[in-house]
């Protein structure tokens, strides 16, 4: 199966976006992380950051929109899945299941 044969058969189109996060462990937000936003579909959202939570934790992620006419994005989420960043070392791919977005 060719990569563009696995990406037509998902449920929502990803679209690829680079913008900064911060996110906390839900119920500790006193301890905020930071990362990247990788890509972002109507279901999930896959960031970048040096900090590896575990699978099943769940997150309260904020984007900032970039834009003082617009409110950051916040979303509540479950870690479905960490992998190392194959290409860039001590960094993270985190995806993320989106159970709530404002």
């Amino acid at each position: 199966m060719s990569p563009n044969d696995y990406d037509e058969k998902r449920a929502y189109h990803r679209m690829k976006i680079d913008t900064p996060i911060t996110f906390s462990l839900s119920g500790d937000k006193e301890i905020t992380h930071r990362g990247i936003s990788k890509n972002l579909s109507a279901s999930g959202l896959l960031i970048q950051s040096d900090f590896s939570p575990a699978e099943h934790d769940r997150l309260e992620i904020v984007m900032d929109t970039g834009n003082d006419r617009f409110s950051p994005f916040i979303i509540q989420g479950k870690v479905l899945r960490v992998e190392a960043d194959t290409e860039m070392v001590g960094q993270y791919l985190i995806s993320i299941l989106i159970e709530e977005s404002q």
